[in-house]
């Protein structure tokens, strides 16, 4: 339904406003309950499939989905009900092993997204070129769409309503690293041959960044190429590239709205083989090869080592650079406490950027986005006091959930990082609105199994909150076992029998607006006079109509607009019942009364 159709539709209902036509309002709305009354007699039972859209059930609020090796399973947020069952032989592909040996079924799950309104994608399994839909409201798997070789990040630009898609390598010569989706048709054909390294054979690990606050450009990373990629979202190729001289490449992203700066990190290279070599003498699987130092004593020299794989080690001292986008140039870098790199990993609204190091987890880097053009400040230097035993010189953090709640629609106003130690069976709920005498956030420790044996797998855990709520998920996948964690009692739950690759907060938010700006009306619609309820029962039905235009600008489906319509007809019919019942009983009071001459009163209508 277009705006013009909405005005059409509004000004039906303002023609019944006057009290002349009471009468026809009445009746009117009486044809129309029952016209109501016979379709959905009529439709109630029907199996036919194009009334699908009808018949179909929907998730009451937030989920939590979880993807892995046992497919998919749907939650409520406090784990108490599974929703859905999604067996992997529905979702997962079949791979051939490294080594060229028989294929098997792959879950790995690398990114998960939701559009917020129709569906939930995800980049599935290494080695093929294809992304999974699922249906939003039911978890229905909506089919799985070609796209770049193995893709491993998905973005989502609401105003564009796309999904951008990295991947790790190219098709073939004409294609590229990157593709987009229309969240209104995954099956609709585009093109994005966005090249990054110049050589389709290549690959080339990275992440991709596209926001509503950077307009009609994205960014990308390459852990093999020291440049930052600007690409074009509507011509979808690349407009610039921006090089890091000292950087052998760059790779994790996050971004903050709040400055416009990507935060991306820098890999560089470092020595092995030999004795005294900053890796040692082992240059480990990936072996080494005459590379050419640009960091550390040994810069600009050409030595025995490898690149992209010397995390936390001296010679990595670049750490993440910060880079403007409003002036396409670096403002400065950041590295932890001790001076060796660390991973960014931003919070949703751009306020921090957490810094991870290589160090067992014994302290992160609390960064504050600041103003555009300036470098953001150490907000934080936070030791946990998580164990480091055999994992001193390891990441042992790979996921966080950032909660910043405002109290609103009866909420607990809540500003936190949920930490899960990937060495120990322990999470941290660390309070940035209470600090200690230190002038550190107040942390809060809560047990997730009473294991001797560590749950999380190869030292990382999923983090995710269930949004909106005060449910937090972690999982234990060497266990089987995920863990929901209740922020108001600080107390932990155990779900057993499956492993995570993947979990994501979903919920519908686009019925939600529908159902507030619906809830919203009816609370206006309380007032005493009858004739201004008519008068609010046609400015509710104008606002509700002009809700459902906008919505169908937004491209939502004939049958939610329909099914928005219906609904509004039957609230103004309970309005016109309310009158007409009100009416009644006045009438019937005023018939009750005596005048004073003894005669029976017909009414308080005034002549004057």
């Amino acid at each position: 339904m277009n705006s013009s159709t909405s005005h059409k539709f509004a000004k039906v209902f303002t023609g019944f406003s006057s009290k002349k036509n009471k009468m026809k309002l009445y009746s009117s709305f009486s044809v129309l309950s029952a016209m109501l009354a016979t379709a959905t007699a009529l439709t109630s039972g029907s199996q036919q499939k194009e009334m699908y859209h009808y018949n179909k059930g929907a998730f009451d609020g937030a989920t939590m989905w979880i993807f892995g090796s046992t497919g998919l399973r749907i939650y409520s947020p406090d784990g108490a009900q599974e929703l859905v069952a999604t067996p992997p032989e529905d979702i997962c592909h079949n791979v051939t092993g490294y080594h060229g040996d028989t294929a098997s079924l792959s879950c790995s799950f690398y990114d998960i997204v939701s559009d917020g309104k129709r569906y939930v994608w995800g980049a599935v399994s290494r080695g093929v070129a294809k992304i999974d839909v699922f249906d939003i409201d039911t978890g229905g798997v909506v089919g799985s769409f070609e796209t770049c070789n193995t893709p491993r990040d998905l973005e989502y630009h609401p105003l564009r309503d796309e999904i951008w898609v990295r991947c790790m390598g190219a098709n073939d010569e004409y294609s590229g690293y990157m593709d987009v989706f229309s969240v209104n048709s995954p099956t609709g054909d585009t093109i994005a041959s966005i090249q990054l390294t110049g050589n389709h054979t290549f690959s080339a690990y990275g992440y991709s960044v596209v926001d509503n606050s950077l307009g009609d450009v994205g960014y990308a990373s390459s852990w093999n190429q020291n440049k930052l990629y600007k690409y074009d979202l509507s011509e979808r190729t690349v407009l610039e590239e921006f090089e890091f001289p000292n950087a052998y490449g760059v790779y994790e992203i996050a971004y903050s709205p709040i400055n416009k700066h990507i935060f991306v990190r820098a890999t560089v290279c470092c020595t092995c083989g030999f004795e005294g070599a900053d890796m040692g003498e082992d240059c480990g699987r990936y072996g080494g090869s005459n590379i050419t130092l640009t960091t550390g004593p040994d810069a600009g020299q050409t030595m025995m080592g490898q690149c992209g794989r010397c995390d936390g080690l001296p010679v990595d001292n670049i750490g993440v650079y910060e880079f403007n986008t409003q002036t396409d140039s670096v403002v400065d870098h950041h590295t932890m406490a001790d001076g060796t790199g660390g991973d960014p990993f931003g919070s949703p609204d751009g306020r921090h950027i957490v810094l991870v190091g290589r160090n067992g987890g014994e302290v992160i880097r609390i960064l504050k986005a600041g103003e555009n053009g300036e470098k953001s400040s150490v907000l934080y230097d936070l030791e946990l006091g998580f164990s480091t035993i055999d994992q001193e010189d390891s990441a042992v953090y790979n996921d966080f959930s950032f909660i910043h709640t405002d109290g609103s629609e009866g909420g607990v106003e809540r500003d936190m990082i949920v930490i899960a130690a990937g060495t120990e069976n322990t999470v941290a709920l660390v309070d940035l609105m209470t600090l200690d005498s230190s002038g550190n956030p107040r942390v809060t420790m809560i047990s997730l199994s009473s294991s001797e044996e560590v749950t999380a797998r190869r030292n990382r855990r999923q983090v995710e909150w269930v949004v909106g709520t005060n449910y937090v998920w972690i999982d234990g996948t060497d266990a089987e076992e995920v863990y929901v964690i209740d922020l108001d009692k600080k107390t932990s739950k155990t779900i057993s029998g499956f492993t995570t690759s993947k979990m994501i907060s979903i919920e519908n938010y686009e019925r939600k607006r529908i159902a507030n700006v619906i809830s919203d009306q009816i609370k206006r619609m309380s007032v005493t006079d009858d004739s201004d309820k008519v008068t609010t029962a046609t400015t509710a039905t104008t606002s509700l109509t002009q809700a459902a235009a906008e919505v169908s600008s937004d491209k939502t489906d004939a049958v939610g607009i329909a099914a928005l319509i219906v609904g509004l007809c039957a609230v103004v019919v309970g309005i016109a019942n309310m009158v007409a019942m009100t009416n009644l009983k006045k009438n019937t009071d005023n018939l009750g009364s005596t005048r004073n001459d003894g005669e029976m009163s017909l009414g308080s209508k005034d002549v004057a």
